[in-house]
């Protein structure tokens, strides 16, 4: 894993181990190597730390990925930004025919998924 400067995306390393991206609040690890890719997030996804995903999912995007998991085991809090992105990666993959899988999401989340109907549109795997 590498650390790249603050605020910057983490668009995995060229030779496909993870990278990791921080902000104060938002830790995201892309692991652009794995079938399909994968971004782990620990934190909080609000207006600060959106941006910071958003970097992370285009450069995947990109690079030609059409299916993505998003962990968000670690993710403690979720605001209407977050879900923007949320909903904009999943459109984008679907576009191309891809699918966006969210594992594991915290109770909390897990939560505002139901509550805007998020559950019936987006693939979620438990643990």
């Amino acid at each position: 894993m590498t650390d790249a400067p603050a605020g910057s995306p983490a668009p995995g390393t060229e030779d496909g181990s993870p990278a990791t991206s921080k902000l104060d609040q938002l830790t995201a690890t892309v692991d652009s190597s794995a079938v399909p890719p994968s971004i782990a997030l620990a934190g909080e996804l609000d207006p600060h730390t959106a941006p910071l995903l958003q970097g992370a999912v285009d450069q995947l995007l990109a690079a030609g990925t059409t299916d993505l998991v998003l962990d968000l085991s670690q993710l403690g809090f979720v605001d209407s930004s977050g879900l923007r992105v949320l909903i904009s990666t999943q459109h984008q993959l679907a576009e191309q025919g891809g699918t966006l899988t969210l594992h594991a999401p915290s109770v909390t989340v897990r939560r505002l998924l139901e509550i805007t109907g998020l559950v019936d549109h987006i693939a979620i795997t438990e643990r």
